[in-house]
Parts: C-alpha cells; sequence; structure tokens
C-alpha cells in the first residue's frame, strides 16, 4: 500500500522548467507549476537524487528576497530508476497569502544550485489568514456539462475545496508540544492538498490512513522546516512537518488520518473526501464567479487547477459589483464595424455600435440576458452582476479605424472629459482594446522609402508604428486616464490577427463574393492597403512571421506598461522616461483608480463563425459576444475556448498552429 501510495500521488507534472544541464534528469520540481496560480496554504515539493539541503528562494534578486529551507529526504518511489535510491523528497508547506498579490518567482535550489524556477501569481484575501468565515457555493456544468460541483471554504488551507457526502465527525488535532493544523476533525478534503503542523522533538513524522482497517497506508513526511510560531513551546523553531497528498487515492467517503511521532500518535481526524472518480481528473477546465465573499460586494474568481486537482483563486474583484458607468477606447472592433448583415441580406459597411463587445446595452430590463443581438457585453455583464442599471457611454470614445499611434491620446482625452462632466456615482470603467490598426494599415510592400508619420513609423516593416512610438503613445494615453478619480482602466491585448488567415476558405457575403483570400486579393483595387493587406494579400510565410512579431511587441508593451502603472501608488506621479523622440510621464495617479490588463485576447483561437461574413476581417456577433466573455471573468483553455500554444516558431505562433486545451486559466479584466 505504501509505494502504491507513493507512486500514484507523486506522477510527475509537464511544465517550463529550467534546468542546469549537469542536474538534469535527477531534480524534479512538480508543485508549484510556471504560471499556475496559488492562494492560501499550498506545499512546495518536488525530488533530489542527492544534496545535503533543499532550499526555495522567493523573489531572489530583488529587495523581496526570502529564503526557506525544505524538508528534505522523504520517500519518493517514483524515484528510484533515476536515483537507485528512494528517499529523495523535498516539502515545504507554504502560506502563499505571506507573499502578497501579484506574481511572485520562486527557485529551487540543491546544496545552493538552482535546478528550477517558476513564475507563479498569488491572490490573497488582503491578510495571511482569514478567520470566522464561512461559505458554500455551487460550481454549474463541472466536471462535465450538466453536472454541479459545490465548493466549501476550509479555512485551516485558507483555500476552497470540494465537498461531496456527510461532513464526519470526532477526532483532534493533538496539542502542544504535538500539533496537526490540517487536515481539521470534520473537515472535507479534494485534489492535491497539504497535511502538516509541528513536532517539537522527533526523529520522524508519519501519517498513517485509514489505520487499523484493510486500507492501512503510511507515508513519511517531511520534517524539520521552519515554524517561527513554534519558538515558545520548543525554543527552536526547525519544527514542522508537511506532506503533500492526492486526496483522490483514497476514494469518496469518510477516511481516518493520523499523526504519528516516533511511532507515537499525537493526533488523529476523521474528513470526507470527494474524487471524480480517480485519482486526476486530466483534459478539463473552469473557473466561476463567486459572489459576495468573503464580503458583500467583493467577489472571488477561482480557477481549475490540474496540477492541484483543485480550486484556487485567481482574482478578487470588488468592482464589478459596483461600477456605475463605462466607456470604451480603441478601434473599429469596439465600434462592431460590420457584426451584423442587414435583414436584406446585404453588408451594413458601417458601425454597428449597439453590437459592441463593451459598451452596448441592448438586453432592456432583463438584465441577466444578451438581448435579441446575442451579445452579452461586459455593461450588459456588470448589470447583471448588480441586477441594476448602469450608464453606457452612447456613442463611446472608441472610432473606426484608429490606431495607438494617431488616436489613442486623443480617446483618452476624450473619456476623461466624458468622465469628468457631472460624473454618475463612482466607480467608472473604461475598455482598452487597441494595435490592430497599427499593424494592419502598413503598406503592402514592405521596404518603403518613407512612411507618412516620418521617424514614428517603420520603413522596413510595411510602415507600421515602431515599438517606441506605440509605447509612447499608450503612456501619454495612460497618463491622462490615471488622473480620473475612482476609475478601473481595464486594458486588453491586441488580438492575434494574424489567424485571419487560416480562414482563406471562407464564404464572405459581400457583393463581390467568393471565398475570404478572394475577396483579400481583390479589395486592394478600391483600397490601398486591403483588409490588412500587409499580411493577408497572399497571407505568405513572410507577411505572417512580419505581423506576428509586430503584435507580439505591441502586445509585451502593452502587458510591461501596464503593470508599472497598476503598481504606482495613489497619489504618485508616473515615471518621466524618454521614449520614442519624447518625454512623458509625471501624471499623478488619483484616488481609487486602478489599472488591469488581459492577455486572454492574445491567446484565443477565434473561429472562423466569429469573423464577420462581410469584410472576412471584423468581428461577428459571435465575435463580439466572444470577446465580451472571455474578456470579463476571463476564460479557460479547452476543446471549446482553444488557446494558442506559442512554440517560438513565429509562423507556427501566427496562426496558433500548436494548440492548447490543457485547461490554462487566462484572467479577463475583473
Amino acid at each position: 500500500m505504501k509505494s502504491t501510495l507513493n507512486i500514484a500521488l507523486f506522477v510527475t507534472l509537464t511544465g517550463s522548467l529550467s534546468f542546469p544541464q549537469s542536474l538534469w534528469a535527477q531534480t524534479e520540481l512538480d508543485s508549484p507549476q510556471p504560471g499556475s496560480f496559488q492562494s492560501g496554504v499550498g506545499v512546495i515539493y518536488g525530488w533530489v537524487c542527492e544534496a545535503e539541503r533543499v532550499d526555495i528562494v522567493f523573489n531572489p534578486g530583488t529587495t523581496r528576497e526570502g529564503s526557506l529551507q525544505a524538508a528534505y529526504g522523504t520517500e519518493r518511489a517514483d524515484t528510484q530508476g533515476r536515483c537507485n535510491d528512494i528517499d529523495n523528497g523535498f516539502e515545504l508547506a507554504f502560506s502563499w497569502n505571506l507573499l502578497g498579490d501579484g506574481q511572485h518567482t520562486l527557485s529551487a535550489r540543491a546544496d545552493g544550485v538552482e535546478f528550477a524556477h517558476a513564475t507563479v501569481t498569488v491572490t490573497t484575501l488582503g491578510k495571511e489568514r482569514l478567520p470566522g468565515v464561512s461559505g458554500e457555493f455551487v460550481v454549474a456544468d463541472f466536471p462535465a456539462a450538466g453536472e454541479q460541483t459545490t465548493l466549501v471554504w476550509q479555512e485551516s488551507l485558507q483555500n476552497f475545496v470540494i465537498q461531496g457526502g456527510m461532513r464526519s465527525s470526532g477526532g483532534n488535532g493533538g496539542a502542544p508540544p504535538r500539533v496537526l493544523d490540517s487536515p481539521q476533525p470534520g473537515s472535507f478534503q479534494s485534489g492535491i492538498g497539504v497535511i502538516y503542523g509541528w513536532v517539537c522533538e522527533a526523529e520522524r513524522v508519519d501519517i498513517v490512513f485509514n489505520p487499523g482497517t484493510a486500507h492501512e497506508g503510511t507515508l513519511q513526511a517531511a520534517y524539520g522546516t521552519e515554524r517561527a510560531d513554534t519558538q515558545g513551546h520548543c525554543n527552536d523553531i526547525d519544527n514542522g512537518f508537511g506532506l503533500s497528498f492526492n486526496w483522490n487515492l483514497l476514494g469518496n467517503g469518510q477516511h481516518t488520518v493520523s499523526a504519528r511521532a516516533d511511532g507515537q500518535e499525537f493526533a488523529r481526524v476523521t474528513v470526507t473526501v470527494t474524487t471524480f472518480g480517480g485519482p486526476r481528473l486530466t483534459n478539463v477546465g473552469k473557473h466561476a464567479r463567486l459572489e459576495d465573499f468573503p464580503d458583500p460586494g467583493t467577489d472571488l474568481i477561482v480557477a481549475w487547477q490540474q496540477s492541484l486537482q483543485n480550486f484556487t483563486i485567481a482574482r478578487l474583484d470588488n468592482l464589478a459589483p459596483r461600477i456605475a458607468s463605462i466607456d470604451a477606447i480603441g478601434d473599429s472592433i469596439s465600434k462592431a464595424y460590420n457584426a451584423q448583415v442587414n435583414a436584406q441580406g446585404s453588408c451594413p459597411n458601417r458601425d454597428q455600435e449597439s453590437f459592441n463587445w463593451a459598451t452596448s446595452i441592448t438586453h432592456g430590463s432583463a438584465f441577466c440576458g444578451a438581448g435579441e443581438d446575442g451579445v452579452f457585453s461586459q455593461a450588459e455583464r456588470l448589470e447583471c452582476r448588480q441586477d441594476a442599471m448602469i450608464v453606457n457611454a452612447d456613442p463611446n470614445s472608441a472610432e473606426s479605424g484608429a490606431e495607438m499611434l494617431k488616436d489613442f491620446f486623443a480617446q483618452a482625452q476624450e473619456s476623461a472629459a466624458l468622465f469628468g462632466m457631472e460624473p454618475p456615482a463612482a466607480p467608472r470603467y473604461v475598455t482598452v482594446e487597441m494595435g490592430h490598426n497599427d499593424i494592419c494599415s502598413g503598406t503592402i510592400e514592405r521596404i518603403q522609402a518613407d512612411c507618412e508619420e516620418g521617424e514614428d513609423q517603420d520603413p522596413l516593416n510595411h510602415c507600421r508604428t515602431t515599438e517606441a512610438a506605440f509605447e509612447r503613445e499608450f503612456r501619454k494615453g495612460l497618463d491622462e486616464l490615471i488622473t480620473v478619480p475612482d476609475l478601473k482602466i481595464g486594458i486588453a491585448a491586441p488580438v492575434r490577427v494574424t489567424q485571419l488567415c487560416n480562414h482563406k476558405a471562407k464564404t464572405n457575403c459581400s457583393l463581390l463574393g467568393g471565398s475570404c483570400e478572394s475577396l483579400w486579393e481583390r479589395i486592394v483595387g478600391i483600397l490601398p492597403t486591403g483588409i490588412c493587406g500587409s499580411i493577408t494579400i497572399d497571407c505568405s510565410d513572410e507577411r505572417l512571421k512580419d505581423g506576428y512579431e509586430t503584435a507580439r511587441a505591441y502586445r509585451d508593451i502593452m502587458a510591461r506598461v501596464s503593470s508599472e502603472y497598476a503598481a504606482l501608488p495613489e497619489g504618485e506621479t508616473s515615471k518621466e522616461t524618454e521614449v520614442g523622440g519624447e518625454t512623458v510621464g509625471g501624471a499623478v495617479k488619483a484616488a481609487g483608480t486602478s489599472l488591469s490588463f488581459s492577455n486572454a485576447s492574445w491567446v484565443y483561437k477565434f473561429t472562423s463563425e466569429q469573423i464577420s461574413c462581410c469584410d472576412c476581417f471584423h468581428p461577428s456577433l459571435q465575435g463580439q459576444d466572444g470577446a465580451a466573455r472571455i474578456l470579463f471573468d476571463g476564460f479557460t483553455c479547452g476543446p471549446t475556448d482553444v488557446c494558442c500554444a506559442d512554440t517560438g516558431d513565429p509562423v507556427s505562433d501566427a496562426l496558433c498552429t500548436t494548440e492548447d486545451t490543457g485547461g490554462t486559466f487566462h484572467p479577463g479584466l475583473f
């Protein structure tokens, strides 16, 4: 039984990790996985064939750097083939809340040499521990359509677990100098969790499952990690023990857990385990909004993490329940150009703003409906959350054909002025979705003698906006927006427009008829730059590569600068910097103003149905609805919502040839 538990528990997880060549195949960081979301109390674990000690360094090389020694030498039967022994496991029970909200990097080191690192996103509820609260929520259509799962708050883990069956009773968690902190008697357990506590003095700590039954099994816990809170009881601090454990291995129902120090039991608890029928649930993804937790007016967005076999907190949102007004900055996407064919079957070839993804409201008093257009916009989603009307800018501040280079600053000024004219009750919300015309308005031929906007455009790259000019104008616009009090600025990454070339065979419904490919070829005679003609005129590998790399550079700029402005404290001035031939910055961030960036629109692989049949370029009604959805709470990569898995090959990545359907969650703007 013991070896079975070990083998099944430590199934090697996949991820993009960094290893010195000398340590290859001799080390592994199983958890956390790069890019994962972490919250509450978890466990950092993996294995090393040979070392004196293993340390976990948090945020190395920064002012926030800190280090903890992991307990090392626990049994890992799955390492026998690589290490010729099994006492190679390391584990560290850790409260992620200690790091604070945001991205953090950790480095796993064996005898001082890094063998793995991962960057994760931590979400807290504002403090290390949230005591005295309870919550129970039903997640619909999980783990499959038509099924539902109940999540319940577990205080000892500062996280949610899956509830099933009746709550158990009885047991005790021990008492100083030997304490089992988790699991607590009568608790629910699911997925991969952590069993942890402290013992002042022992040679080893073991966890025995279902003692005295036919299903009894024993695992040695990692022992000797630092627990500063035990100083008063033990006169030292290296007293912590922890064991990462896949509760799914025990099966559904009630199970007893016995904690033993040198063979002597000091705690025994009964827990209720809920599984999905096996050791691991794979190829699924799910996220959900848990409303009014932990307080009224505050929501949590939780996401399924396959590596943890559980839900974890991805975002805390206290704005969607309160936003009173909305505006949109952007281009033709935010104007819904050609979103719907006319009733006569002809193409409007104009803005149809009432169908746009951000500000449109067509659902009347049925707040949680999308209206006849089928576009459940962000404004409508906010009304649904609040069960009340909000004010939407009509018309919004976006403009078809707008570029970051020429228009973002002016639109930001317009939006700031709009919110400043006797604004309704705060907070307010503005979406930013821009950059597509900086890519697509470029010249058909790559090399030009000069460009219309001079040095702000690159004559060696279709006269597209240079990266420096793009960043300069983005910063100038943000400097306008951050001066508006109580404003949430939601910035969406540009759509990967090179994906258009996946849909050359789609039938277009314009007067020209034929396929999208034929439309793109013929329209050059009418529009000098075509319909994103710098890419679509022939969808050659060179055009795909240039378009993708430019778009990716724009995306990277937006992500980096957005992060900088989001971190700017209220009342502080934005960094003054010279970029694109000008000095920008120096704006004061107003009280209550916040900023979020979403990469969801960049990684999403759009379908043929989500493109307008009129011009084979703009989002259709389905595309507008999809943008509203993935940019609200976010979305999870799966068979229905396919993601682009970047490979490093620009042509392949331009077309999203390699897909991610493995359950990766990408947050939206909330």
